[in-house]
């Protein structure tokens, strides 16, 4: 992500905190991604404003944070979109903030937060501190068996038959609902059969898909999938992935062959193994929809960032695309990929680290362990080798001993709280689909070992969620994908 230039930005870290509690200011978060055109217009056209900018050095403690290099920051402080401004006091305690702001918007703001921190510091430093949440055990210790029934119903409810996907608004990609949906159709249920059909039908041949370099982009803005956000990140085109290579029919497996040829155009690393995080979503460019129009036009810039979470869902969507259409290279890469990230990042007793290749990446982020195992697990059923379930293994059991939440209520924390952690860092938090496919790949691994052990962690983990599951909506498919997994071990 390019910074601004008029703007001295911090990183996150103890060193930017103390300046703020020496100083009495309050801290200035700006959270961005590479991808994002509103984060880089931000910059352009906010931060590099000199008016913002000399407020911002005058009265705030700056600092910008890669929201992708820092999932664990981005879910404390994100608020709901990027580019995300958060104001938070000296402690990192949210005060308040928005999403975009205008340059003008943004000096007015400044303002008026800076002069109220300024004239009431001590009375709102205390009241934000107290208004982190308390965590909520579950009540009961078993997962919540009658939820299926619950999200079947919860997925006709709100079907847009006319369009594909759900609701009436913005469309994209609910990839675990979805799975659920061709799960049980396949299983003889008709009712959701059409929700599989149509959403797919969607995904692959409306405005979320590039008619031209391939791929798909983050999402649509509109009910009907037009209006296409032109990001392409990793995650999104793995999961989609995942659904086409699963189909049935040849033309959606033929739309999943010119994803893959995108996705090897444009985010593998080919010489070390691996898969680039995210394309730009260059505007002008993808609203050429010619080839005879871009070959004009300079191709968005990729961010060549790999990261481990990332990387091993596509790697597993390899996996898989190779058993389907026969394809060795397609599973040499995912192996290439995988031992890459193991063998860079892995550290004994310390876990998988972020990003592969950055020594000073965060490491021990929950969705990191899980997300890898998931995809050794994979590669152990196509390969058969030994070294692939020992390490999945390693890395599940590491989070049992680094992660897991001692109190009742048990599940899964999302990094390891050290001592030099500042702001909300310091409070654990016990994010929602992490933690069911932490139960999923527990049920897989307890299946293959045959170790009772990790089958009650399993079903453990998934009851620390009960509180919470339904509350997400469509999006309660991975627990409902995770109890379908428990009930076959």
């Amino acid at each position: 992500m390019h910074t601004s230039s008029c703007v001295s930005w911090l990183d996150w870290g103890i060193e930017a905190f103390q300046r703020a509690r020496a100083e009495h200011q309050p801290i200035l978060l700006a959270l961005g991604t590479s991808w994002c055109r509103w984060s880089a217009a931000m910059v352009r056209e906010t931060y590099d404003d000199p008016t913002v900018a000399d407020l911002i050095h005058e009265r705030f403690v700056p600092i910008w944070v890669d929201a992708d290099r820092r999932p664990d920051i981005n879910e404390r402080y994100n608020l709901g979109a990027w580019p995300t401004t958060a104001f938070l006091t000296p402690d990192g305690h949210l005060l308040g903030g928005e999403t975009y702001v205008t340059a003008d918007r943004m000096s007015d703001l400044l303002q008026r937060v800076a002069d109220t921190f300024a004239a009431k510091r001590h009375e709102i430093t205390a009241r934000a501190a107290q208004s982190v949440p308390a965590r909520v055990a579950s009540a009961t210790t078993e997962p919540d068996v009658i939820i299926e029934e619950w999200l079947v119903d919860h997925m006709l409810n709100l079907f847009d038959s006319e369009h594909g996907g759900f609701g009436t608004g913005a469309k994209r990609v609910h990839a675990e609902a979805i799975q659920f949906a061709i799960d049980r159709s396949r299983q003889g249920d008709g009712a959701l059969a059409p929700i599989a059909e149509r959403t797919i039908e969607a995904i692959g041949w409306s405005d979320l898909h590039d008619p031209v370099d391939g791929g798909v982009y983050r999402y649509c803005a509109k009910r009907d999938w037009t209006e296409p956000s032109f990001e392409k990140v990793l995650d999104v085109n793995a999961a989609v992935l995942g659904l086409l290579v699963d189909g049935d029919d040849s033309r959606v497996q033929e739309r999943a062959v010119d994803l893959l040829g995108y996705v090897g155009r444009t985010l593998i690393d080919q010489s070390d193994g691996g898969f680039f995080v995210s394309q730009y979503g260059d505007e002008s460019y993808y609203g050429a929809t010619t080839p005879e129009a871009r070959r004009l036009l300079e191709p968005p810039r990729v961010d060549r960032s790999v990261y481990a979470d990332g990387t091993a869902r596509m790697a597993a969507a390899y996996v898989r695309a190779a058993q389907v259409f026969n394809d060795s290279s397609l599973l040499e890469f995912a192996v290439l990929s995988l031992e890459r990230v193991v063998l860079d990042s892995y550290e004994r007793g310390g876990g998988i680290a972020h990003q592969v290749g950055d020594s000073e990446s965060v490491r021990g982020l929950l969705a990191d362990q899980v997300r890898i195992s998931s995809a050794l697990l994979e590669l152990y059923g196509a390969t058969d080798r030994d070294v692939y379930l020992d390490m999945a293994q390693e890395l599940m059991r590491y989070a049992l001993r680094r992660l897991w939440d001692a109190e009742p209520g048990g599940g899964f924390f999302d990094r390891i709280v050290v001592p030099d952690d500042v702001g909300l860092l310091r409070e654990p938090l016990k994010p929602f689909a992490p933690n069911c496919e932490a139960a999923q790949v527990l049920a897989r691994l307890a299946q293959i070992t045959e170790q009772p052990d990790l089958r009650q962690q399993a079903v453990s983990t998934l009851a620390s969620q009960n509180n919470v599951a339904r509350g997400y909506g469509v999006d309660a498919a991975p627990y409902v994908l995770a109890l379908r997994e428990l009930a076959s071990v």
